[in-house]
């Protein structure tokens, strides 16, 4: 094999065909995880991570973050004719900081329409804002607490605050759902 003006060492071969086969590892984003059929998390996904999204056949992304989204990102959105959403929320900080209820209740409604599906729900790392999202699918889902709080756990690692596990137990803004267009699998 040459490269255009040299030909290349046997070494130089295998490590060009091993750079070519990483660039082919589809890598998803940080935090990564399946909610329910048809809904995803994550944090925010970077170029590398755009592969893999792909293959999920994305409808919807929508972003919960009071910040910008990187230009990257929704260059990538609208090259992929996928649906944008961006809700600029607010993390739970003591003492006095909550996310907006009303708020919240508006990004379950579009989570759980099913005409946004497949979508994937991010915002920076996919811990704390995502995790409060997640949270409250799982009360409609009518998981128990400890459950729902284990796996906010399992995402936050040490980054836990106590102010995102009381918005979960004590939000109860209902959310706006379509009943011909919500899942099956969700409890009301």
């Amino acid at each position: 094999m040459e490269n255009g003006m040299f030909p290349l060492s046997r070494s130089e071969e295998q490590q060009l065909a091993q750079a070519e086969q990483q660039s082919r590892l589809i890598v998803p984003p940080l935090n990564f995880a399946m909610i329910a059929p048809g809904i995803y998390r994550s944090g925010f996904p970077n170029p590398k991570s755009h592969p893999f999204l792909l293959q999920l056949r994305l409808h919807t992304i929508i972003y919960i973050y009071d910040g910008d989204c990187q230009p990257y990102h929704l260059d990538f959105i609208r090259s992929n004719d996928i649906n944008y959403k961006h809700f600029r929320v607010t993390a739970n900080k003591e003492p006095f900081e909550e996310m907006d209820h009303s708020l919240v209740a508006q990004i379950l409604a579009e989570v759980l329409d099913t005409r946004n599906h497949p979508l994937l729900i991010h915002c920076n790392r996919g811990i704390r804002r995502v995790g409060c999202i997640v949270g409250c699918i799982r009360k409609l889902q009518g998981w128990a607490m400890t459950a729902i709080f284990d796996e906010y756990q399992r995402f936050s690692g040490t980054k836990i605050r106590i102010a995102d596990q009381e918005f979960i137990e004590v939000f109860r803004h209902p959310a706006t759902i379509d009943p011909h267009f919500q899942p099956a699998w969700l409890t009301n």
